[in-house]
């Protein structure tokens, strides 16, 4: 009964661990998301940036409080440097358009009743 109780234990830390990392790649990516919309001078690029600020900003306002996000973004603003800050952006845009084709897919299957 002892090795239940473990499993069950070690399994809510490794899913608070994981939802924890989540929630902090999520403020990167919202923190980096405000940084190419106000730097970025293509108007295109910037949009995509204001979007995925928008996209994050939901993602970590139902992760985290208010208190929990202010100890996470100061957390995670020296993450982002000028070297970083490119690939960091890409990479969270492109989590961005993987939701967005997800949910494309998920309102075509609606619409053809699946």
């Amino acid at each position: 009964m002892r090795l239940g109780h473990f499993i069950m234990a070690l399994t809510a830390l490794t899913s608070l661990s994981g939802t924890a990392r989540a929630a902090n790649e999520d403020v990167r990516c919202l923190l980096a998301s405000n940084l190419f919309t106000k730097a970025e001078k293509d108007p295109a690029k910037r949009q995509v940036a204001l979007l995925s600020s928008y996209f994050y900003l939901g993602r970590v306002d139902a992760r985290l409080s208010g208190q929990q996000l202010a100890i996470a973004l100061k957390a995670e603003a020296g993450t982002i440097t000028p070297e970083s800050a490119g690939p960091t952006m890409t990479a969270c845009a492109k989590r961005v358009q993987g939701a967005g084709a997800a949910i494309q897919v998920l309102g075509k299957d609606l619409q053809a009743g699946k």
